[in-house]
Parts: C-alpha cells; sequence; structure tokens
C-alpha cells in the first residue's frame, strides 16, 4: 500500500454484509437485455416516479417556460412559471385535434423561451401559462363546447432545493415523501450560487442501467481511466485510493457514496508548470484545475453538515443517487454536476451531463470551470465505452450470472431496487385483473 493509501485507509470492514437483504450472491442481468422487461420497467418506474426534468434557472423570471422531450416518446412536457411564481408542467398536446402546441420551427427539439400565452400552430387555439384553454378560434362554430374544461393535460410537478421535478402517474405520493429524510438535507446546500452553467448529452447504445453501474464504483479506474493517472497499470492502481477510503449509504430507492479527492494544489508561481507535456498532470497544474475541480475554490460559505457523512479524509464529493435515473454530484470544491440518463428502447439511452459552478469572476477562473468541464467529459466517454461493449455481450446470453465485489454494493441495491418496483408493479396489476 502507498503513502497516500495508507493515509485514506480506515480499516473498516465491509459494507454489503451491514445489508443482508441484498445477499452477497451473483446477479443476473437479464433487466438490461430484456424487451418484456423494458416494457414492464417504463411503465412501473419512468411513468410512476419522479423525473428531475430541469433547474429554476431555466426558468429565470414570470412568462418562462422550456420543454422537455422526454426520451423514448415517454412524453413531451411543457414547464412554465406563471405571472404569479406558480410553476406547473403539462402535456404538450392540444385539446382540439391533438397537435403539439409548444414547438420552434422543428417539433421534435426542445424550445425555450418567455410569453403570456401559448398559440397552437394548427388552428390558433391558445392557451395560458397554466395550460388552460382562454381562446378558441371561431368557437361558436363548436357544439357545446366548454371551454373551460379544456387545457393540455396536466402533468404533476414540484420543486425542491431548485431542481424541478414531474411525475406522469395519476396520483403519485408527495415529492418530499419520495425523496425521504437520506436527500431532503441537501435542501440546505447554496445550489442557487452556481449558475454558470455546462451541459452535455449524447446518445448511448446500451442499457441505461448498465450506464448508471459504470460509475457506482471505484474498481475500474486504473483500468479505464489508466493513461490519465498513470500509462503504468500496476502505478495506475497504486494511486487509487483503498476499498475502505470511501462511504456508501444506503436509503432505499434512493442511495449515497462519498469519494475521496487529492488536496488542492499549492499556489503556482508563473513557469512553475515546467516545460509542455501531453500529460493530462501538466495541464492540471498549468490551469490550476482538474478532474475534481478548480484549486481556487470559491466562497460559498460554511458547508452544511450533511456532507462527507462518513467523514471521509480528503474528502472529494458526495454522489446523491435519486431513484430512478439522476445523480446529484456535490463536490468539496464547490461546484456541483447532475449525470441523468433516459432510456430511449432496452438497447439505447441517452445521457446528460450538467455542471455548475459560481459565475467566473475573469478569464483564469473561466479557464480553470473549462478544464475541469472537459476532464469531466473525457472521464464520462471513457465510463460509458465500456456501455457498449457490456451490452453487446450481455445481449449474446453466453453468461448470465455475475459476481459483485463490496465496492460495488450500489450496483447490488440499484438492481434490486428496480426489479422489486417492476415485480411489485406487476404484481398489483394482476391483483386488479
Amino acid at each position: 500500500m502507498t503513502g497516500i493509501q495508507q493515509k485514506l485507509a480506515t480499516g473498516r470492514g465491509k459494507f454489503t454484509t451491514d445489508y443482508p437483504d441484498l445477499g452477497t450472491g451473483p446477479v443476473n442481468y437479464e433487466d438490461s437485455i430484456s424487451e418484456e422487461f423494458f416494457a414492464a420497467e417504463r411503465k412501473a418506474v419512468f411513468e410512476r416516479s419522479w423525473l428531475c426534468v430541469g433547474r429554476m434557472e431555466r426558468l429565470p423570471r414570470k412568462g418562462s417556460y422550456f420543454t422537455r422531450e422526454l426520451p423514448g416518446r415517454l412524453a413531451s412536457i411543457v414547464i412554465t412559471r406563471d405571472l404569479d411564481d406558480n410553476v406547473y408542467a403539462f402535456h404538450n398536446v392540444c385539446a382540439h385535434r391533438g397537435n403539439k402546441v409548444v414547438w420552434q420551427e422543428h417539433p421534435q427539439e426542445e424550445s425555450a423561451g418567455s410569453c403570456r400565452a401559448f398559440a397552437c400552430k394548427y388552428h390558433g387555439w391558445r392557451y395560458g401559462l397554466d395550460g388552460v384553454v382562454n381562446h378558441i378560434t371561431n368557437e361558436q362554430e363548436f357544439f357545446d363546447l366548454d371551454k373551460s374544461k379544456l387545457r393540455m393535460p396536466p402533468v404533476h410537478c414540484e420543486v425542491w432545493a431548485g431542481f424541478i421535478f414531474i411525475n406522469l402517474a395519476e396520483n403519485p405520493v408527495p415529492l418530499r415523501t419520495f425523496l425521504g429524510e437520506g436527500l431532503l438535507g441537501m435542501e440546505s446546500y447554496p445550489f442557487h450560487l452556481m449558475t454558470q452553467h455546462y451541459g452535455f448529452s449524447t446518445q448511448i447504445k446500451g442499457n441505461w442501467k448498465l450506464a448508471v453501474d459504470s460509475v457506482c464504483e471505484w474498481y475500474h479506474p486504473p483500468y479505464v481511466h489508466g493513461r490519465f493517472i498513470d500509462p503504468d497499470v500496476s502505478k495506475a492502481e497504486k494511486m487509487v485510493p483503498p476499498v475502505d477510503s470511501y462511504h456508501y449509504d444506503l436509503f432505499r430507492p434512493h442511495m449515497l457514496t462519498s469519494v475521496p479527492g487529492p488536496p488542492i494544489l499549492p499556489p503556482r508561481a508563473p513557469g512553475s508548470a515546467g516545460e509542455p507535456r501531453q500529460d493530462q498532470r501538466w495541464v492540471y497544474k498549468l490551469f490550476r484545475a482538474g478532474l475534481f475541480g478548480p484549486d481556487d475554490v470559491p466562497d460559498i460559505g460554511p458547508l452544511p453538515g450533511f456532507l462527507n457523512r462518513g467523514e471521509i479524509a480528503s474528502w472529494g464529493n458526495d454522489q446523491f443517487w435519486v431513484f430512478p435515473n439522476i445523480s446529484i454530484q456535490i463536490w468539496a470544491r464547490n461546484y456541483y454536476i447532475t449525470y441523468t440518463y433516459w432510456p430511449e428502447t432496452v438497447d439505447t439511452h441517452i445521457y446528460e451531463i450538467d455542471m455548475y459552478f459560481v459565475p467566473p469572476a475573469n478569464a483564469h477562473e473561466r479557464l480553470a470551470q473549462e478544464v475541469v468541464v472537459d476532464s469531466t467529459i473525457e472521464f464520462a466517454m471513457q465510463d460509458v465505452n465500456t456501455i457498449e461493449a457490456t451490452h453487446s455481450a450481455l445481449k449474446t446470453r453466453a453468461q448470465n450470472t455475475f459476481h459483485l465485489s463490496d465496492q460495488e454494493l450500489l450496483i447490488r441495491q440499484f438492481h434490486t431496487v428496480i426489479r422489486d418496483t417492476v415485480a411489485a408493479y406487476q404484481a398489483g396489476e394482476n391483483r386488479e385483473a
């Protein structure tokens, strides 16, 4: 064990045994390749869970709106902030002939802006910011029409800690009940100070759950990210923190992992980064920023006590997994990232990364943030590169049981919760039948 590893080691035993209901046996990944399971999962999980669709910064003033095209034709949603500061969500479909109401040049592309009302491009019906019809073209030509009952179909919408959530179910539990005590402490974090936003989205040819799995453990970094850690794998292995230096906490259906990170670099005198090299560490020294954030950390006041609940030495970040498909990562260097996974089909998903910083005060701070962004996206793409290989191999069904280590506790929990949620939904359907 290296000096760094000795400093971070705690001597703690295994975490998985703290959760006997999860077991320690091999797991099956049929839930990631079965068309039948995917169809059931869509209904049981994505049509019934609270889903994060954005931040309040996307509704900066009264009359603001934005649309979300949830992948896999799950839904087309309009989110608005009306003139009384109420936030609404509704399905983007006209009550007249079913046309999509809010779009610009291309119906399948998302849009945003501000207005006092929406007008359908097909026949001119208009809707208020609450989704209710307020004008019908040639209203007198219709039969027994009660305009007060016409609207774009409402969607349950709640805001928590500045995050906007929607739920497609008819009668969902309140959002705060769904989040539970394990997550509600995040409300005390100053998300509102971090309005400098960088976003990235791409399609991945693999099941969405496999992508979640790829960032739920730290068994892989010496191999997947080896050339950035050290091209010599044996040296890279020695630079990764030991197993017991991480922290895990499960509060079903959600979960948390806390991760150690490198210390902040000391102030750098001009020219002291050394001769230019094609080396990630040289770039980090030059711009005083890297994968774990900028070295010149912005002041956001004292951090809330709910962070680093595992009291990790050299704490790097807390990764809060909000079931089913978003990770909110709060970093020690005062910024945060969200990773969101939207299934399209059993074989593909849309992967979104959104990064939020305190607005930079100068060019140096802006460049440091962009180094963090580029590093994060590079590492994320290395992670998802394995997903397509994993998914294509699983589809052969040549192997059907797989062994998980203690470092992969979150993966064991995640798949268990997904399978249990689907089973409970199917059992309810059978009872109703």
